[in-house]
């Protein structure tokens, strides 16, 4: 007697089998995206983690391509309950500036269970400058002032408007670059919950501006901690002139903890400084206090 087989899909396959497939999916490195041409909407994060109705609303601003593979979990309640924890932790999800402040971020992702905060390994943080100034003051040493996060990357794209045409343009520029390094370091110096700061020009600064901004916070965060403060640091390289190097600049940091690798500050001072190590009471060939 003849017997029926059943059709094989993916909810058959053995657990093994169908976590190799949901890791192959949420892995994939996400495809390059241009920089915004201006500032993102305010991201609902509670929405956009959301996946009873859709976790694309109207004015959720991500990266379209890393968000892709989280249509699967809306495929059926089984794969939601066995992959959404996989899925969070694979996904680099983007973030407006205004949910820098801890008291958005709370209200917008109140919604969202805290397995799946917890979840989250990978943000990317695209910001108006004056959204970022208060960080120092706010976040109070944790990623976005919420003990939930545990966030193995922490992107942060600065944005400003164009300002090209103003006569002050440039000194506007130096004033905010040396902004930016106050806030960095004094928010780098007790940040826990996070490996990695990695801070992208995408062509907010000329690349002279940008060498000032990163000089500027190694320098700050030498004058703290001595030759040893606990981080270490990579960069891009300093030589890579013209519009597309200055675009495709940036700066990490990594935190005790994170993966082997960068400069320990009093190594990394030595090289910006030419081989020596500058007095700390002094500010020579950092560009400023």
């Amino acid at each position: 007697m003849a017997t029926t087989t059943q059709p094989a899909h993916l909810l058959t396959l053995p657990t093994e089998l169908r976590n190799a497939i949901y890791l192959y999916i949420f892995d994939s490195p996400p495809r390059a995206t241009s920089p915004p041409t201006s500032p993102p909407h305010p991201d609902p994060l509670a929405l956009a983690l959301r996946f009873d109705k859709t976790p694309y609303p109207p004015n959720l601003y991500s990266n379209p391509h890393s968000t892709l593979p989280l249509r699967l979990l809306l495929t059926n309640r089984q794969i939601h309950a066995e992959a959404s924890l996989l899925a969070f932790s694979h996904t680099r999800f983007h973030l407006a500036g205004p949910l820098a402040d801890p008291e958005t971020f709370a209200l917008r992702s109140r919604l969202l269970p805290r397995a799946k905060l917890s979840a989250i390994r990978h943000l990317t943080l695209t910001a108006r400058i004056s959204h970022l100034r208060a960080l120092n003051e706010t976040w109070a040493g944790l990623p976005f002032g919420s003990e939930e996060l545990r966030l193995e990357s922490l992107t942060i794209v600065p944005w400003r408007p164009d300002c090209s045409s103003s006569a002050y343009a440039e000194v506007a520029d130096l004033s905010q670059s040396h902004t930016l390094a106050y806030v960095f370091t004094e928010t780098f110096k007790g940040l826990r919950g996070v490996g990695v700061v990695e801070v992208r020009n995408q062509g907010c600064f000329n690349d002279v501006v940008w060498r000032i901004l990163y000089r500027g916070l190694v320098y700050r965060l030498y004058r703290w901690g001595g030759g040893e403060c606990g981080v270490r640091f990579e960069c891009s390289a300093e030589d890579s002139g013209g519009k597309e190097g200055e675009r495709d600049a940036w700066f990490r940091v990594l935190f005790q903890g994170s993966r082997e690798g960068g400069n320990e500050v009093g190594v990394e001072v030595r090289r910006l400084a030419g081989g020596e190590l500058p007095d700390p009471g002094t500010t020579a060939g950092f560009g400023g206090p």
